[in-house]
């Protein structure tokens, strides 16, 4: 379904992630590295990378999206099929490239099988369940068949960077609510203080500090939408203890008032598909 969003916070899940950017320019950080995607572009976020997304200065963004588990194949049925192609990918030994634009080979089999695959499930006629499967393997088949797909490379620092990180973004996420302290959050990575703020800025490219002020106001926002709760409980729900710095902070991340943005996303309200 459609999505249109300003940003997204460094996170990552188990599921397999496609989006096709519908109009507009954006931003993507995957696995360390930063993409300008564009209309026409396919994303294929894998299992497990961590990623991001945020927008250019006077730019907006419109996409579809389609999140779900690779168990949604039968990926841990052990035959030849997974073996081979499913099980590399969820456990990460096998990526999938992050952006096929247009032009590129198998490219418009790919967005064909996409479209497909949204209206097949939104749609939801009777034996969807069986058409979805069936088109979710042609794509796979496709990505395979047009070399979408790679060998991980990272080296072990890499790898333990990525796991400290995911470690202490584990931590934020389930404590965002509560005061959160860079001694606190360093002792998460037993490292010292000083290096814990180096460390996280190189690897999050914000400061632990920004990352959750990012992460809290994301959070109040969907509350906005989705609750009929009153903007100071959602405030201090989401671990801001200032009203006023709430409404600054807020204004700065989406350029509204709370209010407005309550308004404004209810009128528009969209979301990506899940499986």
């Amino acid at each position: 379904m459609p999505n249109s969003y300003r940003n997204l916070s460094l996170h990552w899940h188990e599921e397999m992630e496609i989006t096709l950017i519908k109009s507009g320019t954006i931003y993507y950080d995957i696995d360390f590295e930063t993409f300008s995607v564009e209309k026409g572009d396919l994303l294929l976020i894998s299992p497990h990378i961590l990623h991001s997304a945020h927008e250019m200065p006077g730019k907006s963004m419109v996409s579809d999206s389609l999140v779900f588990h690779l168990d949604f194949l039968g990926y841990q049925v052990p035959d030849a099929c997974t073996i081979k192609f499913l099980n590399p990918v969820q456990s990460g030994k096998l990526r999938f490239l992050p952006v096929v634009k247009p032009g590129a080979a198998g490219y418009e089999e790919m967005k064909e099988c996409f479209i497909s695959l949204l209206e097949c499930f939104n749609g939801k006629q009777y034996g969807y369940e069986l058409y979805t499967k069936e088109l979710l393997m042609r794509l796979f088949r496709l990505l395979y068949q047009y070399g979408c797909v790679a060998k991980h490379e990272g080296t072990h620092g890499e790898f333990g960077a990525e796991e400290k990180l995911k470690e202490v973004l584990s931590y934020i996420q389930s404590n965002y609510r509560e005061t959160l302290t860079i001694e606190e959050l360093s002792s998460v990575c037993h490292f010292s203080q000083t290096h814990f703020m180096n460390f996280f800025k190189r690897y999050a490219g914000m400061t632990c500090m920004e990352y959750i002020n990012h992460y809290r106001i994301t959070r109040a926002a969907a509350d906005l939408v989705e609750t009929e709760r009153q903007v100071m409980d959602i405030a201090m729900e989401n671990g801001f203890r200032n009203i006023s710095y709430f409404n600054k902070v807020f204004k700065e991340r989406f350029g509204v008032t709370p209010g407005s943005y309550r308004k404004n996303s209810r009128e528009n309200l969209s979301l990506p598909c899940k499986m």
